[in-house]
Order: structure tokens, then sequence, then C-alpha cells
């Protein structure tokens, strides 16, 4: 396809289908873009059944077209699994820094769930100057 336009779009589509997967190359998720914003919600429906793909739909069409244009996106050029970014207070337990919490006499209200008391105790460490 020379240049991505409604019309050799609209052309394309009446007689070849939907480009594979692959159609565009290495760098052609622009051009995958171009070829799909040219499309209709129903060709995109029509697409995303056609392949088998899925979809979270909602009320807002404009998020429904979104949503169906990822879902091709991410099927011709799948993302990359992202690292989980670690947290600035991973190397302490809870019980290290409750601990610390009780050395320095550093008041923390005590909870249940141990997910929160670490969250309150890391609060009230940093704002007592104790940690970073």
């Amino acid at each position: 396809m020379k240049k991505i336009t409604m019309e050799t779009v609209q052309a394309y589509v009446g007689a070849e289908g939907y480009p594979e997967v692959g159609f565009f190359g290495e760098d052609g998720k622009k051009n995958l873009q171009k070829f799909y914003k040219h499309l209709s919600d129903a060709q995109l429906a029509d697409w995303i059944d056609l392949e088998g793909l899925e979809y979270t739909p909602v009320d807002s069409p404009p998020i429904n077209r979104m949503r169906m244009c990822m879902s091709i996106l991410y099927s011709h050029y799948p993302k990359a699994p992202a690292k989980k970014k670690q947290s600035k207070y991973a190397q302490y337990s809870l019980e290290d820094l409750v601990e610390m919490a009780v050395e320095h006499s550093v008041p923390v209200e005590v909870t249940d769930d141990e997910r929160i008391m670490r969250m309150r105790t890391i609060m009230a460490l940093r704002a007592a100057g104790k940690i970073d």
C-alpha cells in the first residue's frame, strides 16, 4: 500500500480484507494506526471478530473505538512486558519497619491489614525523618 488514505484503505478492505499480522513490517506501527483510522466502527468490530480478538466494551462510543483499535494494534505489535518498579522500601520487611518505629518512638496507627500497616509505618517514619 503506497499511501494510506480513506480511498486506498476502503479499496484494500473491499478487495483483500483486513491486513494480516506482519503486513506493515517491523516499523509499520504508525502505518497500522493510519490504516485503522480510516475504518468505521463496524469495520473495526468485524476485524476484531475475524481475528478472534477481545476488548471490553463500554457505553462511550469514542472509548469503544479506542479499545477496538488498541486490541488490533496489540495483536500486530504486542507490548513488551513492563518491569515492575521496586519500592524504595522493598529491602525492609514489615517487622523491620515496626521495629524501627518502636526504636525511634514514632507513633503508628495499628491495623489488621499488613499492607496498610506497612504504608502507615513508612509514612510515619518518613514524617519523623527516620527514613528518606
